[in-house]
């Protein structure tokens, strides 16, 4: 799947979690509810987020302070004088020192003031012990806070987001497209919307459903904070089981595919590691291999489940052996950044595409040999799928045209012509008789293979009403 190096201003959300409300008064005969604790997740943790953690983090420890695990936080670090924390006496708690009116320098520095009631709330936390409610005192407790909080998407979207991921159903009926902490579902037929599955990180960037139509699996994260590929079950006429998380990371996961069979489920991301897992063991991890030198950008199994193959954007291509769970080749010959790879029909050959503007055909028998390559791209690939017979490629990108290809001589079948923007997801249709593509405007199109022609404009926001030129297309 396609990751540019910059992107636009996109949504921005953060959890904004609140101290429980206060209790109703209780008849005088009775004693009154004890106040409850401050907990350092719910309550203290958000405030940090919002006004520290950007200064002081691993990457940019200013003062040589990091606050993102509990032991440092309580450290302290080398500016000033006084304990960071002292439990019980925020009085003589340096922390409390800093973020006070007479702070010196008063924290967070050079920027508006923590309200009465945050410095309050932290000056309560700490005279009631300075308590860590999290796992460990050694853990990334920003990290833990992103797997805990929960965003709930709203009802209708006041933008479009980008469509960087796109399924079909098994059944063909509904295209699955990337929303905001969700999962669209939107029907092929009248492009109504037919379900949202909630619950996800910010961005999506890759779906995937099983060929038996019995598995779901979604790749997704909050971009450089957290990454996740979630598992689900799926029944006919019923929503999606969530069955566990895989691939937990501290960036974005890409790319989520699953074997010919539904057996193995495969997930690849920004933290450069190739995790495969037992679907029918519930998601079990199988083997993890590291291997590239930047992150991985899309994945797909061989024909026969045995090998897989990824795209990076470390400008490599490369297979590796399933069972033997190891590097097979490298493929470098784009010498840009590899966005998508799919292996050709019987197996032997893979088809990657890259920031080079080409679609390149190479094998990989003792050392990856470029066959052909495609050209007559009007810029970056970002995009491609294979049509369930093998027989048409479809690839997209940078301007913003989707073109089919017969896989065998490389010839343009058609050129399909609509989106405005990038085009950064493709997909086709279990019958192999549609594509779907998503674009960066956040514009989801249905197109006929056959002839090339338009089925479907969808712009997969709910709720959100087309404008200007969106609603005369």
């Amino acid at each position: 799947m396609p990751r540019p190096a910059a992107s636009p201003r996109l949504l921005a959300a953060l959890l904004l979690l609140i101290s429980p409300a206060a209790f109703a008064d209780e008849p005088p005969a009775q004693e009154p509810p004890a106040e409850e604790p401050t907990s350092f997740m719910r309550d203290v943790a958000p405030i940090l987020v919002r006004n520290c953690i950007a200064c002081h983090n691993p990457r940019k420890p200013e003062g040589k302070y990091s606050m993102t695990s509990f032991a440092l936080l309580a450290k302290g670090g080398k500016v000033g004088e006084g304990i960071t924390l002292e439990p019980g006496h925020p009085d003589e708690s340096y922390l409390i020192e800093l973020i006070g009116p007479e702070g010196e320098p008063r924290m967070p520095y050079k920027q508006d003031p923590l309200s009465d009631d945050e410095i309050g709330l932290l000056s309560r936390w700490v005279e009631e012990g300075a308590k860590y409610d999290g796992q460990s005192p050694d853990e990334d407790w920003t990290f833990l806070l992103r797997r805990l909080r929960k965003v709930e998407p709203p009802e209708a979207y006041p933008v479009a987001v980008p469509i960087t991921a796109v399924a079909f159903a098994p059944d063909g009926s509904r295209v699955a497209a990337s929303g905001f902490h969700e999962l669209t579902g939107w029907k092929t037929a009248d492009g109504a919307l037919d379900g949202r599955l909630k619950g996800l990180p910010e961005r999506v960037h890759d779906v995937a459903f099983s060929k038996d139509g019995k598995w779901l699996a979604v790749a997704c994260g909050d971009p450089g904070l957290y990454g996740l590929a979630k598992l689900y079950s799926v029944e006919p006429g019923a929503e999606p089981k969530f069955v566990r998380d895989l691939a937990e990371a501290q960036d974005a996961v890409f790319a989520v595919a699953f074997s010919p069979d539904g057996s193995r489920v495969a997930t690849g991301g920004a933290d450069r590691v190739l995790r495969v897992y037992d679907t029918a063991a519930g998601g079990d991890p199988v083997f993890q291999v590291e291997d590239h030198a930047d992150w991985i950008l899309d994945l797909t199994f061989s024909p026969d489940g045995k090998l897989l193959a990824t795209a990076s954007r470390d400008k490599t291509s490369k297979v590796f052996d399933v069972e033997k769970k190891e590097s097979l080749v490298t493929f470098p010959t784009h010498a840009q950044p590899v966005y998508a790879v799919q292996f050709a029909p019987d197996g032997k050959a893979v088809a990657s595409a890259g920031g080079d503007a080409q679609i390149r055909i190479w094998t990989f028998d003792g050392e990856a040999n470029q066959v052909r390559a495609i050209g007559g791209l009007g810029g970056a690939a970002f995009a491609a799928a294979l049509s369930p017979d093998g027989k048409v490629l479809a690839a997209a990108g940078a301007d913003h045209k989707v073109r089919l290809f017969n896989f065998e001589d490389g010839k343009v079948l058609h050129t399909l012509e609509g989106h405005k923007d990038w085009v950064y997801s493709l997909a086709f249709s279990p019958d192999g008789k549609q594509v779907a593509s998503g674009s960066w405007d956040g514009e989801l199109r249905v197109w006929n293979v056959e002839d090339g022609k338009p089925l479907q404009t969808i712009l997969a926001a709910p709720g959100l009403k087309p404008t200007g030129d969106q609603a005369a297309r």
